[in-house]
């Protein structure tokens, strides 16, 4: 089961900002002291239990410090998913479950059932935990990009006297203060900070980081220029033609942004399961609870309180047995170990969800410079002249990822490229790609984009800055992690650390492999869980059986999951 921390969909509720916070601010290390703390202090609370004689009420207030110490995020969550209407979820379970059973004692000839409840509420904590570490931190964080945001602009200012003008200066601005149409000078080696045209001046560019485009762009007066560029050979003045808030380098950095709100949700699993899962247990506990007192005192006239009691002793317990601690450790850990498996093959795949959407892909969309080709930028001395030649040569190994790919099942592959046309269309046809858009923009690239996707999950790899914000939007988004650039691999949610495009198929391989684990430990664990609820119903489940039974489970779930890792 999965928490994607940040814009994704909490395993069992809709309200994942709320895990966000608690995975985050309380961290790994603060989660692990939690753990030790409340384990220490359980084991003193059955101490104080075995060793003095207490009142019911007594060893309660004894056994809810572990209890809330540990459970108090849990409680939260399922009172936040009753506010927002959505109270059918996990937490929700493990909080009536263990309520229930520090009631338990309560009742006419009950037993105490305290520190099963702070077990079973530990339990789940383990599992969180498990699943913490899976997730990794959150890859919301766009610093990176913030490279190609420029600092200065160079910006011409022309000095008057006596009313006329006599030379322009050139002063250091702020992007955000330059207008539209002041000039500005761009030397050699240095960052394009505004979009404009060119006033004076001819030189070559380096687009690669806007359209991922191999080779420089030659420039001259009159030519339009992009914020974002490098200046290669000469210096140049531009006249501005937008402010710094409209400039392509500001539109990249907004993209991102907006895009991880836009990226679509998947479910895991288990996620599906615990939404038909725990209404039927609430709803199976209450009729428990209720319709055998109720029988016995319309049908053989016996005391419906007397009966209550009974029943409603039974139907705790049922809660109690349901909770999913096996499916909640299993299930995460078998993930993780998918991922930790895959990250030995180079593949780093950011987290559970992923792997959900990565088994279910059926068209992946391609960058081409980087991603398919290698895209070198050489500099040749030809005599007294020296010029930019491009070695736009096809990776070993594209050709064999559209094979793969293919032969898994995937529907449809495309290349999206800002070169130019005749290169796309040799590119294309050489490596037996399906489909292929040409001289694109980074804004033309997510428009694109969207319109490729048709209800079915799609990746897209790529690797420049210019491919972060389809990274970002796409189902699953795969950088080229060796070679790529910082914004690329920030946006992704998957990296192939070797830049081989044939890892696209074994990262696809990987993660069917590794749901088919979750899915079988997944299985197991409720057809356990059902013999075990069915012993409750009737009576003929302890409480120490129900966790036996949850742990053994655990146990063997656990074994399975570690050949994910494999």
């Amino acid at each position: 089961m999965t928490h994607e921390h940040h814009h994704h969909e909490c395993s069992t509720c809709g309200h994942h900002h709320e895990h966000e916070h608690h995975h985050e601010h309380g961290g790994m290390k603060g989660r692990l002291v939690l753990i030790g703390l409340t384990v220490i202090l359980l084991i003193a609370a059955v101490l104080i239990e075995k060793n003095c004689r207490l009142q019911t009420w007594q060893l309660l207030l004894i056994y809810l410090i572990p209890y809330l110490l540990v459970g108090h995020d849990t409680l939260k969550e399922a009172a936040e998913g009753i506010a927002h209407g959505d109270a059918f979820n996990e937490h929700f379970l493990m909080s009536i479950a263990t309520i229930g059973a520090l009631c338990i004692g309560f009742m006419p000839g009950a037993e105490t059932q305290f520190p099963e409840a702070v077990f079973v509420m530990l339990f789940f904590q383990v599992g969180e935990l498990f699943e913490g570490y899976a997730e990794g931190k959150s890859r919301d964080s766009i610093a990176h990009l913030m490279e190609i945001r420029p600092d200065v602009a160079h910006v011409e200012v022309a000095s008057t006297h006596s009313g006329e003008e006599v030379c322009a200066t050139v002063q250091d601005m702020n992007p955000d203060d330059v207008a539209v149409g002041q000039t500005i000078v761009v030397q050699a080696g240095e960052r394009v900070p505004l979009d404009g045209i060119v006033a004076d001046g001819t030189s070559s560019l380096d687009t690669a980081a806007l359209t991922g485009e191999s080779a420089p762009r030659e420039v001259t007066v009159g030519d339009e220029v992009y914020s974002g560029c490098i200046n290669l050979t000469r210096t140049i003045r531009l006249r501005t033609t937008k402010v710094f808030g409209e400039s392509t380098v500001s539109k990249i950095i907004r993209l991102v942004e907006e895009s991880g709100e836009q990226k679509s949700q998947s479910e895991t699993f288990i996620t599906r399961f615990a939404r038909i899962y725990t209404p039927i247990v609430v709803f199976a506990a209450v009729a428990i609870a209720v319709i055998p007192p109720l029988l016995s005192f319309t049908i053989c006239h016996l005391s419906f309180s007397e009966a209550l009691a009974t029943w409603l002793y039974r139907a705790l317990m049922f809660l109690v047995v349901s909770c999913p601690c096996a499916l909640v450790i299993s299930v995460p850990l078998t993930f993780f170990g998918g991922i930790g498996g895959a990250s030995r093959k180079g593949i780093l795949i950011k987290g559970a969800r992923f792997m959900d959407v990565l088994a279910r892909v059926k068209m992946v969309v391609f960058d081409k410079t980087g991603t398919l080709t290698n895209g070198e930028v050489l500099r040749q001395d030809d005599g007294s002249m020296s010029r930019m030649v491009v070695n736009d040569s096809i990776k070993d190994d594209s050709a064999e990822a559209i094979v793969r790919l293919k032969a898994l099942g995937v529907e449809k592959t495309v290349m999206l490229t800002g070169d130019r046309q005749e290169v796309a269309s040799r590119v294309a046809r050489q490596i037996g790609i399906d489909e292929y858009h040409a001289e694109l923009l980074p804004t033309d690239k997510v428009a694109i984009f969207e319109s490729l996707k048709s209800g079915q999950y799609t990746a897209f790899v790529g690797d420049g800055i210019n491919d972060a914000p389809v990274l970002a939007r796409a189902d699953v988004g795969i950088a080229m992690g060796a070679l790529g650039s910082d914004a690329a691999i920030e946006a992704a949610d998957v990296v192939l650390m070797d830049d081989q495009p044939s890892k696209v198929a074994l990262a696809i391989r990987i993660a069917r492999r590794t749901q088919a684990i979750a899915r079988q430990n997944v299985w197991f664990a409720i057809g356990v869980k059902i013999a075990v609820l069915l012993l409750a119903a009737f009576g003929l489940a302890t409480m120490w059986l129900a966790v036996f039974a949850d742990v053994g489970v655990t146990v063997l779930a656990v074994l399975n999951a570690m050949r994910a890792m494999r």
